[in-house]
């Protein structure tokens, strides 16, 4: 078993309300004691967050925290973050999170014992999970693990799901709600993606060299090292095109599922939705404000401004 440090960076902006979701189901998988630091990348974040992201950690002084400052751009303050994290913890094992995902129990044990099987490759890049909001995710759950779901998606979205990282997966919100609505149990979804790999006699392991979404992976710092010693400025488009031009080995554990919320291009149709809401209420039932039912009209009314200007401006 690898000696590396294990690191686990948890990437936030300006979500509080996703981050809430996000590190409640971490505490609930028991991901933190998995791990020799927990790193809050805080790229950006307005006071509200920071409070509670203080709070938290305050509240859970086992944890051994730590946290990095952002300028709360992107790509380029996303990327400086990493970046100041490897270099605060050289020769480690990283998993990195966006503040928008959402893991279900054992999922710190099987990224680990992913990265364990594989650590000893000289081109081993990312490490992932399957995730519906994720257009290489959604192909492969799809039509490998679900085609009894196939026809219900082509009714709805008149294609097939595509892998393509500019596709419509990654574009569309309808498509993103329904992928997700599919696996909302997140621990009952992994309990039969397991039960499928055994009955399918389906590796767990898929290797590939293909641009996929990375806000739920794992590397280490032998892998930096062989970018050139930093992640990439543009982070993901730069990052998954290294990886390509080089040929390095991606690795699919197909036996975990985790839930992603949104990319932001979908994030405004989303946020009119109960998605958010409904993740909380199945994984994480009695933890729910009062409020909760109100939160999609409310995020409406946040966007009305901006909706009006762009009416009022065509």
């Amino acid at each position: 078993m690898s000696t590396k440090q294990k690191i686990l960076m948890i990437l936030t902006h300006d979500r509080q309300d996703c981050l809430e979701v996000c590190l409640e189901m971490l505490e609930r998988a028991e991901a933190f004691s998995r791990f020799d630091r927990v790193v809050l990348l805080l790229n950006g974040v307005p006071a509200r967050l920071r409070r509670y992201v203080e709070s938290f950690m305050a509240a859970r002084p086992e944890v051994n925290w730590d946290t990095v400052e952002g300028d709360g751009t992107r790509p380029e303050g996303i990327c400086r973050v990493q970046n100041d994290c490897i270099r605060r913890y050289p020769g480690s094992v990283y998993v990195k999170v966006d503040e928008d995902i959402f893991v279900p129990r054992g999922w710190a044990e099987r990224m680990l014992e992913t990265y364990e099987q594989f650590s000893d490759r000289k081109d081993l890049a990312l490490i992932t999970p399957l995730i519906p909001n994720n257009a290489y995710g959604l192909h492969r759950l799809i039509n490998t693990f679900y085609p009894e779901k196939m026809a219900d998606f082509e009714k709805r979205f008149k294609k097939p799901p595509s892998a393509s990282p500019k596709g419509p997966t990654w574009q569309s919100p309808y498509i993103a709600e329904w992928a997700t609505r599919q696996f909302l149990d997140i621990d009952a979804a992994n309990a039969e993606q397991q039960r499928l790999l055994t009955d399918k006699e389906i590796s767990r392991w898929h290797e590939f060299c293909e641009y996929f979404s990375i806000g739920c992976i794992c590397y280490d710092y032998d892998h930096v090292q062989r970018m050139g010693g930093s992640l990439p400025p543009r982070d993901e488009p730069d990052w998954c095109a290294w990886f390509e031009e080089n040929h390095q080995a991606c690795i699919l554990d197909q036996s975990l599922i985790v839930l992603h919320y949104s990319f932001f291009v979908q994030q405004e149709w989303l946020d009119r939705s109960s998605t958010l809401e409904d993740v909380r209420k199945v994984n994480l039932p009695g933890t729910a404000s009062c409020l909760a039912p109100l939160m999609p009209k409310w995020r409406l009314m946040k966007q009305l401004p901006a909706i009006l200007k762009r009416r009022l401006g065509r």
